[in-house]
C-alpha cells in the first residue's frame, strides 16, 4: 500500500506521464532526423553518383553485398553502384540509431565494398584502413558519413592495392562465387 501511495502523488504521477510521452515521441524524433540527414545528403550523392556514371539507391533498396555487412547492426540508408575499370564498388551509407532519453542521435558508418573472384579469407591492414576478404568480396568499413571529396580517393587506393596483389581479379557481383 506504501507504494501504491508514493506513485499516487502529484508529483510522480507527473514525472510517470512525461517519461511515458518522451518514450512515445522518441522513435518519430529519430526518424525525423534520419529522414532529414538522408535528404541533406542525397544531393551531394546523386552528384557524385552523376560524375562516377553510377547509380544511386535509396533507403528501401539500399545494402551490401557482402553477407557479412548484410547482417551488421546498422541499417543501409544510401548505396552508390559504380565501376572503376574492371572493378565493381559499391559504397553504402549506414545509420545506427543510438537512442538517447533527451535526443536523437544518429551514428553513420560507409562501407567500400569491391567484387572480387573468391579468395581466402583474411583481413589486411593498411595504413589507413583495413580490408576483408570473404565471400567474393573485399570491403573496409569507415566510420562517419560518405564525404564525396575524399571517396574516390579512398577507392582508387583500394583498387591499386587489389591490382598489385596476386590471384585478386574483379567479377560481376550478380554472378554466383
Amino acid at each position: 500500500m506504501e507504494i501504491l501511495a508514493i506513485l499516487l502523488q502529484p508529483h510522480v504521477m507527473v514525472v510517470i506521464a512525461i517519461s511515458v510521452v518522451m518514450a512515445a515521441l522518441l522513435p518519430h524524433r529519430r526518424a525525423r532526423a534520419r529522414s532529414e540527414a538522408l535528404a541533406s545528403r542525397s544531393p551531394a550523392m546523386a552528384e557524385l553518383a552523376k560524375t562516377l556514371d553510377g547509380s544511386l539507391s535509396g533507403q528501401a533498396q539500399a545494402g551490401a553485398w557482402s553477407p557479412r555487412l548484410q547482417r551488421s547492426k546498422p541499417e543501409a540508408e544510401l548505396s552508390l553502384d559504380f565501376r572503376r575499370g574492371p572493378w565493381h564498388v559499391r559504397v553504402t551509407e549506414a545509420c545506427n540509431p543510438k537512442p538517447r532519453f533527451t535526443e536523437a542521435l544518429l551514428e553513420y558508418e560507409h562501407w567500400i565494398e569491391i567484387a572480387t573472384m573468391p579468395v581466402p579469407p583474411r583481413k589486411m591492414r593498411l595504413e589507413f584502413f583495413s580490408l576483408s576478404f570473404e565471400d567474393g568480396f573485399v570491403h573496409t568499413v569507415c566510420q562517419g558519413q560518405v564525404r564525396p571529396d575524399e571517396l574516390v580517393f579512398l577507392v582508387d587506393m583500394i583498387l591499386e592495392t587489389l591490382d598489385l596483389m596476386p590471384g585478386v581479379e574483379p567479377r560481376d557481383p550478380t554472378a554466383v562465387v
